[in-house]
């Protein structure tokens, strides 16, 4: 398995840095976890940014469910994969979890989740673990080469919401466990990098 995390905070220039160690590879799929199922303009112009610092010769597939079966059916396509980024899959998958698998209304996870007692609220940090446990399993499997990006969460503000807080941490977790695993950390701060690992 070769796997880089590159993380650092919003702005810091860390997806910029995370392309650039690709740009010797001919062919990569670049996994956008920002899958848009609502209108936000905001966002959007986000996104647009993004895709026009890409190399025309990358391709994009927008998904943040079933990431390792995608490796798994593509890993002979692709000289390396990006995942811009980490925080978004794992925001996108907390709500599918709530709305598609737990069937609660989107409008009304969090004051459902302020009721959450801890087991349950573990259970749901349990799910979203099982995801990133079935990526590092295919990167194993295909030894392929991929970098994550991802927002480092503990620099910041503290939420102010329960909710909040939960999934700060569940993010800090998330960022640990994949920099353990990882062969090499960059930190990025005002768009220099620094390698951590």
């Amino acid at each position: 398995m070769s796997y880089t995390l590159v993380t650092g905070g919003a702005k810091s220039g860390k997806s910029t840095f995370a392309e650039s160690l690709l740009e010797d590879s001919a062919v990569v799929c670049y996994l956008a976890t920002s899958v848009m199922n609502y209108q936000d303009d905001e966002m959007d112009a986000r996104i647009q940014r993004h895709q026009k610092t890409r190399p025309a010769s990358w391709q994009t597939e927008e998904r943040f469910l079933a990431i390792d079966d995608w490796i798994r059916s593509t890993k002979n396509n692709y000289d390396a994969y990006l995942l811009d980024c980490v925080t978004v899959l794992n925001t996108n998958l907390f709500f599918h979890i709530m709305t598609e698998e737990m069937g609660k209304d989107i409008d009304q996870v969090e004051q459902l989740f302020d009721e959450y007692s801890p087991q349950e609220r573990y259970k749901i940090e349990v799910r979203m673990f099982q995801e990133w446990e079935k990526i590092r399993a295919v990167l194993l499997e295909t030894n392929t080469t991929m970098i994550l990006v991802t927002n480092e969460v503990g620099s910041g503000v503290v939420p102010v919401s329960a909710m909040g807080r939960w999934f700060q941490d569940l993010l800090g977790k998330v960022n640990q466990y994949l920099a353990k695993e990882a062969e090499s950390v960059y930190f990025v701060v005002c768009g220099i990098p620094q390698k951590i690992k």
